[in-house]
């Protein structure tokens, strides 16, 4: 089982992550929601007993280690992190007037950077519990399969999906899991400042795949975070079809060279 007993969730005001800590409230499990939209936390805090929250955006990598950490002082026995939060832009390089440095970096920051420095501040803490902890990446099938739409998105996923690996093969051997789930298109907010000009782009709305509804997906992630591989946590979850694809290419040419470096990722 993926999904210990203290959960801490990081990125929880809308969507998977908000769907995500339902489920899991709704398990008797206690739940720490993160976001950066208070209004959001508190409504999600009257609706799950128990729930804690905390607001903060992880884009601020300058006040990130601190606000894990005094988590952590809050709420000692946390021994899983899901990392959910999460920005999908759709620009062109071609028109330096559709995107800007500084929405460039918060994307890098918040989709990769943060999850890095969130995971150098809580590795320590877990290893110290010498209980079994997870953590749990939510990727993309973009991060194995770049597209040109969302030029930042994609390599971010590939770089969090390749830290991964890195990270988890650190930690091999310790009482620390870690766990890249990669879902297919979910119907959620991710993709809200974009639809309309992706659907006209595509030429028509028949022309975009169809969003998986979010509690159907929700079912399949809880189902596959609930069990096992051959008695071991899976080090990929894919739901859908395309993630399944991207990940199974991806470690049937990747892995024989993961093989040659030692790396048991």
């Amino acid at each position: 089982m993926y999904i210990k007993e203290t959960v801490l969730i990081i990125g929880a005001t809308s969507g998977i992550g908000a769907g995500l800590a339902r489920r899991i409230n709704a398990q008797g499990k206690k739940v720490i929601a993160t976001g950066r939209r208070q209004e959001r936390l508190s409504s999600l805090a009257a609706e799950l007993p128990g729930l804690g929250t905390s607001n903060f955006d992880i884009s601020n990598l300058a006040t990130l280690p601190m606000n894990i950490t005094e988590l952590t002082r809050t709420y000692p026995d946390i021994d899983t992190v899901i990392l959910n939060a999460s920005i999908q832009s759709m620009f062109s390089f071609a028109d330096p007037t559709s995107s800007s440095p500084e929405a460039i970096t918060k994307e890098v920051n918040t989709n990769l950077t943060a999850p890095m420095i969130i995971c150098q501040t809580l590795v320590p803490h877990f290893l110290a519990s010498k209980k079994p902890c997870s953590i749990i990446f939510i990727s993309s099938a973009f991060a194995y399969v770049p597209v040109q739409l969302f030029p930042i998105y994609g390599p971010t996923k590939a770089g969090l999906h390749s830290f991964g690996v890195s990270l988890r093969a650190q930690l091999a051997g310790t009482n620390v899991t870690v766990t890249d789930l990669a879902p297919a298109y979910v119907d959620t907010e991710l993709d809200t400042g974009h639809k309309e000009r992706l659907i006209e782009m595509l030429g028509g709305v028949d022309k975009v795949p169809k969003p998986t509804p979010l509690e159907e997906f929700l079912d399949d992630a809880m189902k596959e975070l609930d069990g096992l591989a051959d008695g071991k946590p899976k080090r990929e979850i894919a739901i859908g079809h395309f993630p399944e694809m991207a990940q199974k290419a991806w470690r049937e040419a990747i892995g024989p060279l993961l093989e040659i470096f030692h790396v048991d990722g």
